[in-house]
Protein backbone atom coordinates (compact mmCIF):
# COMPACT_ATOMS: atom_id res chain seq x y z
CA UNK A 1 0.00 0.00 0.00
CA UNK A 2 2.81 2.41 0.88
CA UNK A 3 4.57 1.55 -2.39
CA UNK A 4 1.32 2.23 -4.30
CA UNK A 5 0.90 5.60 -2.60
CA UNK A 6 4.50 6.58 -3.33
CA UNK A 7 4.06 5.63 -6.98
CA UNK A 8 0.81 7.59 -7.24
CA UNK A 9 2.45 10.61 -5.59
CA UNK A 10 5.28 10.48 -8.12
CA UNK A 11 2.80 10.13 -10.99
CA UNK A 12 0.80 13.13 -9.78
CA UNK A 13 3.96 15.23 -9.54
CA UNK A 14 4.90 14.33 -13.11
CA UNK A 15 1.42 14.84 -14.55
CA UNK A 16 0.94 18.28 -12.97
CA UNK A 17 4.39 19.77 -13.63
CA UNK A 18 4.36 23.00 -15.66
CA UNK A 19 6.50 25.98 -16.61
CA UNK A 20 5.60 28.92 -14.33
CA UNK A 21 7.31 31.29 -16.76
CA UNK A 22 4.52 30.79 -19.32
CA UNK A 23 2.53 33.96 -19.98
CA UNK A 24 -0.82 34.07 -18.21
CA UNK A 25 -2.44 36.47 -20.69
CA UNK A 26 -5.16 37.28 -18.18
CA UNK A 27 -7.99 39.53 -19.31
CA UNK A 28 -11.39 40.78 -18.28
CA UNK A 29 -13.82 39.39 -20.84
CA UNK A 30 -16.76 41.64 -19.99
CA UNK A 31 -17.17 44.81 -17.97
CA UNK A 32 -16.90 44.75 -14.20
CA UNK A 33 -20.11 44.96 -12.21
CA UNK A 34 -20.57 45.97 -8.58
CA UNK A 35 -22.58 43.65 -6.37
CA UNK A 36 -23.30 43.21 -2.64
CA UNK A 37 -21.42 45.60 -0.38
CA UNK A 38 -19.44 47.16 -3.20
CA UNK A 39 -17.70 43.93 -4.23
CA UNK A 40 -16.52 44.03 -7.84
CA UNK A 41 -17.16 40.99 -10.08
CA UNK A 42 -15.67 40.53 -13.56
CA UNK A 43 -16.10 37.82 -16.18
CA UNK A 44 -12.50 36.66 -16.45
CA UNK A 45 -10.17 34.40 -18.43
CA UNK A 46 -6.50 33.43 -18.57
CA UNK A 47 -4.44 31.07 -20.69
CA UNK A 48 -4.34 27.38 -19.70
CA UNK A 49 -1.17 25.35 -20.32
CA UNK A 50 -3.51 22.49 -21.23
CA UNK A 51 -4.99 24.50 -24.10
CA UNK A 52 -7.63 27.19 -24.43
CA UNK A 53 -8.56 29.53 -21.61
CA UNK A 54 -9.50 29.14 -17.97
CA UNK A 55 -12.83 30.93 -17.61
CA UNK A 56 -14.63 32.13 -14.51
CA UNK A 57 -15.10 35.09 -12.22
CA UNK A 58 -12.65 37.56 -10.72
CA UNK A 59 -14.12 38.78 -7.43
CA UNK A 60 -12.46 41.81 -5.80
CA UNK A 61 -13.03 43.53 -2.45
CA UNK A 62 -14.81 46.89 -2.23
CA UNK A 63 -12.61 49.91 -2.80
CA UNK A 64 -13.20 50.92 0.83
CA UNK A 65 -11.51 47.74 2.15
CA UNK A 66 -7.75 48.30 2.36
CA UNK A 67 -5.20 45.77 1.17
CA UNK A 68 -3.04 43.87 1.00
CA UNK A 69 -5.68 41.20 0.36
CA UNK A 70 -5.77 37.45 0.79
CA UNK A 71 -6.32 35.36 -2.36
CA UNK A 72 -8.68 32.38 -2.76
CA UNK A 73 -9.35 29.97 -5.64
CA UNK A 74 -12.79 28.31 -5.78
CA UNK A 75 -13.55 25.13 -7.75
CA UNK A 76 -16.98 23.56 -8.17
CA UNK A 77 -18.27 19.98 -8.39
CA UNK A 78 -18.80 17.72 -11.39
CA UNK A 79 -22.36 18.83 -12.17
CA UNK A 80 -21.94 22.62 -12.05
CA UNK A 81 -19.64 25.51 -13.02
CA UNK A 82 -17.91 28.49 -11.45
CA UNK A 83 -21.29 30.15 -10.95
CA UNK A 84 -21.88 27.64 -8.15
CA UNK A 85 -19.49 29.24 -5.64
CA UNK A 86 -19.48 32.86 -6.78
CA UNK A 87 -21.74 34.14 -4.00
CA UNK A 88 -19.48 32.59 -1.37
CA UNK A 89 -16.50 34.33 -2.98
CA UNK A 90 -18.45 37.60 -2.83
CA UNK A 91 -18.99 37.12 0.91
CA UNK A 92 -15.25 36.56 1.45
CA UNK A 93 -14.40 39.57 -0.73
CA UNK A 94 -16.45 41.73 1.64
CA UNK A 95 -13.72 41.20 4.28
CA UNK A 96 -10.66 41.41 2.03
CA UNK A 97 -10.15 38.37 -0.22
CA UNK A 98 -9.53 38.54 -3.97
CA UNK A 99 -11.02 35.39 -5.49
CA UNK A 100 -10.76 33.51 -8.75
CA UNK A 101 -13.87 31.35 -9.12
CA UNK A 102 -12.88 29.14 -12.02
CA UNK A 103 -14.62 26.71 -14.33
CA UNK A 104 -13.15 23.22 -14.51
CA UNK A 105 -11.95 22.17 -17.99
CA UNK A 106 -15.15 20.17 -18.57
CA UNK A 107 -17.40 23.14 -17.72
CA UNK A 108 -15.95 25.82 -19.99
CA UNK A 109 -17.86 27.38 -22.89
CA UNK A 110 -15.69 25.58 -25.44
CA UNK A 111 -17.09 22.14 -24.66
CA UNK A 112 -19.78 19.94 -23.18
CA UNK A 113 -20.26 19.87 -19.42
CA UNK A 114 -19.53 16.12 -19.54
CA UNK A 115 -16.50 16.42 -21.81
CA UNK A 116 -13.77 14.05 -20.62
CA UNK A 117 -15.57 13.09 -17.40
CA UNK A 118 -16.04 9.35 -16.94
CA UNK A 119 -14.11 8.57 -20.12
CA UNK A 120 -13.99 4.84 -19.37
CA UNK A 121 -13.06 3.79 -22.89
CA UNK A 122 -10.38 6.51 -23.24
CA UNK A 123 -8.98 7.06 -19.74
CA UNK A 124 -6.06 9.13 -20.97
CA UNK A 125 -8.54 11.90 -21.88
CA UNK A 126 -9.83 12.12 -18.33
CA UNK A 127 -6.33 11.74 -16.86
CA UNK A 128 -5.11 14.68 -18.94
CA UNK A 129 -8.19 16.74 -18.06
CA UNK A 130 -7.57 16.13 -14.34
CA UNK A 131 -3.94 17.15 -14.72
CA UNK A 132 -5.03 20.28 -16.58
CA UNK A 133 -7.45 21.15 -13.77
CA UNK A 134 -4.68 20.95 -11.14
CA UNK A 135 -2.30 23.02 -13.26
CA UNK A 136 -5.02 25.59 -13.95
CA UNK A 137 -5.48 26.07 -10.19
CA UNK A 138 -1.72 26.46 -9.79
CA UNK A 139 -1.72 29.04 -12.56
CA UNK A 140 -4.50 30.87 -10.72
CA UNK A 141 -2.14 31.11 -7.75
CA UNK A 142 0.57 32.45 -10.07
CA UNK A 143 -1.86 35.14 -11.13
CA UNK A 144 -2.96 36.02 -7.59
CA UNK A 145 0.63 36.10 -6.32
CA UNK A 146 1.60 38.46 -9.16
CA UNK A 147 -0.96 41.05 -8.08
CA UNK A 148 0.53 43.96 -6.13
CA UNK A 149 -2.55 44.07 -3.89
CA UNK A 150 -2.46 40.38 -2.86
CA UNK A 151 -0.34 38.94 -0.05
CA UNK A 152 1.05 35.74 -1.61
CA UNK A 153 1.56 34.29 1.90
CA UNK A 154 -2.23 34.29 2.47
CA UNK A 155 -3.64 32.10 -0.28
CA UNK A 156 -6.55 29.69 0.13
CA UNK A 157 -8.58 27.09 -1.75
CA UNK A 158 -12.23 26.08 -1.52
CA UNK A 159 -13.63 23.13 -3.47
CA UNK A 160 -16.91 21.21 -3.40
CA UNK A 161 -17.33 17.51 -4.22
CA UNK A 162 -15.20 16.86 -7.34
CA UNK A 163 -13.44 20.18 -6.72
CA UNK A 164 -12.92 19.22 -3.08
CA UNK A 165 -11.20 15.95 -3.95
CA UNK A 166 -9.02 17.85 -6.42
CA UNK A 167 -8.05 20.12 -3.53
CA UNK A 168 -6.02 17.29 -2.02
CA UNK A 169 -4.07 17.01 -5.28
CA UNK A 170 -3.49 20.76 -5.42
CA UNK A 171 -2.27 20.86 -1.82
CA UNK A 172 0.01 17.86 -2.40
CA UNK A 173 1.88 19.45 -5.31
CA UNK A 174 1.71 23.13 -4.33
CA UNK A 175 2.44 24.47 -0.85
CA UNK A 176 1.25 28.03 -1.57
CA UNK A 177 -2.37 27.61 -0.43
CA UNK A 178 -2.10 27.72 3.36
CA UNK A 179 -5.82 27.07 3.91
CA UNK A 180 -7.52 24.33 1.89
CA UNK A 181 -11.26 23.75 2.40
CA UNK A 182 -12.64 20.46 1.09
CA UNK A 183 -16.45 20.34 1.09
CA UNK A 184 -17.76 16.75 0.92
CA UNK A 185 -14.83 15.24 -1.02
CA UNK A 186 -14.97 11.63 -2.16
CA UNK A 187 -11.88 9.89 -0.71
CA UNK A 188 -11.31 7.71 -3.77
CA UNK A 189 -13.22 7.75 -7.04
CA UNK A 190 -11.37 4.69 -8.30
CA UNK A 191 -11.89 2.91 -4.98
CA UNK A 192 -15.61 3.54 -5.25
CA UNK A 193 -15.73 2.17 -8.80
CA UNK A 194 -13.66 -0.87 -7.87
CA UNK A 195 -15.95 -1.95 -5.01
CA UNK A 196 -19.39 -0.53 -5.80
CA UNK A 197 -22.29 -2.84 -6.56
CA UNK A 198 -24.47 0.03 -7.77
CA UNK A 199 -26.35 -0.99 -10.91
CA UNK A 200 -24.95 1.82 -13.05
CA UNK A 201 -21.40 0.89 -12.05
CA UNK A 202 -21.76 -2.82 -12.73
CA UNK A 203 -23.51 -2.09 -16.03
CA UNK A 204 -20.81 0.31 -17.15
CA UNK A 205 -18.10 -2.14 -16.12
CA UNK A 206 -19.71 -4.90 -18.14
CA UNK A 207 -20.05 -2.67 -21.21
CA UNK A 208 -16.46 -1.39 -20.99
CA UNK A 209 -14.88 -4.78 -20.30
CA UNK A 210 -12.45 -5.78 -17.57
CA UNK A 211 -9.25 -4.74 -19.32
CA UNK A 212 -10.49 -1.24 -20.17
CA UNK A 213 -12.03 -0.89 -16.71
CA UNK A 214 -8.72 -1.71 -15.03
CA UNK A 215 -6.91 0.70 -17.37
CA UNK A 216 -9.32 3.47 -16.34
CA UNK A 217 -8.82 2.79 -12.61
CA UNK A 218 -5.05 2.75 -13.05
CA UNK A 219 -4.99 6.00 -15.02
CA UNK A 220 -7.17 7.92 -12.55
CA UNK A 221 -5.77 6.53 -9.28
CA UNK A 222 -3.08 9.26 -8.87
CA UNK A 223 -5.86 11.87 -8.59
CA UNK A 224 -7.70 10.19 -5.72
CA UNK A 225 -7.65 12.32 -2.58
CA UNK A 226 -6.84 9.40 -0.27
CA UNK A 227 -3.26 8.69 -1.41
CA UNK A 228 -2.42 12.40 -1.69
CA UNK A 229 -3.75 13.85 1.56
CA UNK A 230 -1.04 12.25 3.69
CA UNK A 231 1.54 14.40 1.87
CA UNK A 232 -0.03 17.62 3.15
CA UNK A 233 0.56 19.48 6.42
CA UNK A 234 -2.67 18.81 8.28
CA UNK A 235 -2.82 22.37 9.58
CA UNK A 236 -3.64 23.50 6.04
CA UNK A 237 -6.74 21.32 5.73
CA UNK A 238 -10.42 21.56 6.63
CA UNK A 239 -12.79 18.69 5.78
CA UNK A 240 -16.55 19.22 5.94
CA UNK A 241 -19.08 16.39 5.70
CA UNK A 242 -22.83 15.98 6.17
CA UNK A 243 -24.21 13.04 8.12
CA UNK A 244 -27.08 12.71 5.61
CA UNK A 245 -24.89 12.81 2.46
CA UNK A 246 -26.12 10.17 0.02
CA UNK A 247 -23.23 10.77 -2.40
CA UNK A 248 -20.40 10.37 0.11
CA UNK A 249 -21.93 8.48 3.07
CA UNK A 250 -20.43 8.90 6.52
CA UNK A 251 -18.63 5.54 6.53
CA UNK A 252 -16.95 6.38 3.21
CA UNK A 253 -16.09 9.91 4.34
CA UNK A 254 -14.48 8.43 7.44
CA UNK A 255 -11.76 6.89 5.26
CA UNK A 256 -10.44 10.35 4.41
CA UNK A 257 -10.99 11.61 7.94
CA UNK A 258 -8.86 8.75 9.25
CA UNK A 259 -6.11 9.55 6.72
CA UNK A 260 -6.02 13.25 7.61
CA UNK A 261 -2.58 14.22 8.96
CA UNK A 262 -2.21 15.59 12.47
CA UNK A 263 -3.44 19.16 12.81
CA UNK A 264 -6.22 18.77 10.25
CA UNK A 265 -9.72 20.02 11.07
CA UNK A 266 -12.89 17.96 10.50
CA UNK A 267 -16.40 19.34 10.78
CA UNK A 268 -19.52 17.14 10.68
CA UNK A 269 -23.04 18.50 10.18
CA UNK A 270 -25.99 16.43 11.36
CA UNK A 271 -28.86 16.25 8.89
CA UNK A 272 -26.84 17.88 6.09
CA UNK A 273 -26.61 16.34 2.63
CA UNK A 274 -23.97 16.62 -0.09
CA UNK A 275 -24.44 20.40 -0.38
CA UNK A 276 -24.16 20.62 3.43
CA UNK A 277 -26.07 23.53 4.98
CA UNK A 278 -25.82 27.18 5.98
CA UNK A 279 -24.16 26.29 9.28
CA UNK A 280 -21.36 24.65 7.27
CA UNK A 281 -21.05 27.73 5.07
CA UNK A 282 -20.63 29.96 8.12
CA UNK A 283 -18.16 27.53 9.72
CA UNK A 284 -15.86 27.30 6.70
CA UNK A 285 -15.92 31.05 6.10
CA UNK A 286 -14.95 31.53 9.75
CA UNK A 287 -12.13 28.95 9.48
CA UNK A 288 -10.89 30.46 6.22
CA UNK A 289 -11.01 34.00 7.61
CA UNK A 290 -8.98 32.96 10.63
CA UNK A 291 -6.33 31.15 8.58
CA UNK A 292 -6.04 34.02 6.09
CA UNK A 293 -5.98 36.68 8.81
CA UNK A 294 -9.21 38.33 7.72
CA UNK A 295 -12.07 39.81 9.73
CA UNK A 296 -15.14 37.67 10.33
CA UNK A 297 -17.63 37.63 7.48
CA UNK A 298 -20.71 39.63 8.56
CA UNK A 299 -24.03 37.89 8.99
CA UNK A 300 -25.72 39.85 6.20
CA UNK A 301 -23.04 38.67 3.73
CA UNK A 302 -23.42 35.04 4.83
CA UNK A 303 -27.19 35.30 4.41
CA UNK A 304 -26.71 35.88 0.68
CA UNK A 305 -24.65 32.70 0.15
CA UNK A 306 -26.48 29.75 -1.41
CA UNK A 307 -25.48 26.12 -1.04
CA UNK A 308 -23.26 24.36 -3.62
CA UNK A 309 -25.22 22.56 -6.35
CA UNK A 310 -28.40 24.48 -5.49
Amino acid sequence: MIADEERQAHQLDELTAYDPALALDERVVHSTIEVSGGVRVSDFAFASPGGGEVTGWLVEPPAAVPGPYAGVVYLHGSETSGDDLRDEAVAMARVGAVALVIDAPFARPSGSVRRHLESYEEPELERDMMAQAVVDVRRAYDLLAARADVDWARLGYVGHSWGASLGADVAAVDDRPVAVVMIAPRPSWTGFLATSDAEWVTTRRRIVGEDAWLAYLTALAPFDALPQVSRVDGGRLLLQYGRADDVVPSDVAQELVDALPAGGTVQWFDGAGHALDHAATAARCAWLSERLELPAVPADALAEVGLPDE
